[in-house]
């Protein structure tokens, strides 16, 4: 599913087709907000579809912008966005990544087509409570989606 496909999907779950309530670029940063949601959940629940692996070649480096968290038990000591290496270098290390926030050329991140649709769902619920100020209903649906979004991934509930 493209970015573009992803934001007519918003316009039609919230009843906008004609586009007079949002412009694509809100859509967008709602769209992005679900992505990185459902990063984060993956990630708590390790999930391993974020799992990616870099290799440090001295005794410090910077961490990636899209790290969440290690992926395993590695001799590293972690300070604010840098990683020491308590073993000689190199070393590779494994870690949750945060998929990128796409463009509106680009592509949805997912490669499960269901992690996109409840990406567009969570988006659409973001843009029918931009002015709300009880958003009781929408805490209990944010717990439902973590639940989807496990589920989709293959992932149980007990995130083996």
């Amino acid at each position: 599913m493209n970015v573009s496909e992803a934001i007519i999907a918003v316009r039609h779950r919230i009843n906008d087709r004609d586009e007079v309530g949002l412009d694509n670029e809100e859509i967008l940063s709602y769209l992005n907000s679900a992505i990185q949601y459902i990063c984060q959940a993956l990630a708590t629940a390790n999930a391993p579809v974020l799992v990616d692996d870099l290799t440090i070649n001295s005794a410090t480096a910077t961490l990636p912008k899209n790290f969440i968290k290690l992926a395993g038990i590695f001799p590293t000591k972690i300070t604010g966005n840098t990683i020491k290496l308590l073993d000689t270098p190199p070393q590779t290390i494994r870690y949750f990544t945060a998929y990128g926030w796409p463009d509106m050329n680009g592509e949805m991140p997912f490669e499960q087509d269901a992690l996109n649709e409840v990406a567009v769902q969570m988006a659409a619920i973001y843009a029918n409570n931009q002015q709300e100020l009880d958003v009781s209903q929408d805490k209990a649906l944010f717990g439902e989606f973590t639940t989807a979004i496990l589920a989709a991934a293959g992932i149980g509930g007990n995130g083996a």
